[in-house]
């Protein structure tokens, strides 16, 4: 796993779990606080960074660098 992988990864959890600390602590609703949750995660895992980790992840081979053999 890259470095850079284990940082997108960990920008993820932390991000996330910021957002939940401070959503509950201004609101005081689980609700609210999950559904924020649920909204960020689909943004940040969807963006094109989380889609190559998740596909390096899986194993497949990953063309984006500078070398292709064509």
């Amino acid at each position: 796993m890259r470095a850079r992988d284990v940082r997108a990864i960990s920008f993820c959890v932390a991000s996330t779990l910021v957002l939940m600390a401070m959503t509950y602590v201004l609101s005081r609703s689980l609700l609210a606080t999950a559904a924020l949750a649920a909204a960020w995660l689909a943004f940040a895992l969807t963006r094109p960074r989380m889609q190559r980790v998740f596909r390096r992840l899986r194993g497949d081979v990953d063309w984006s660098g500078y070398y292709r053999d064509e």
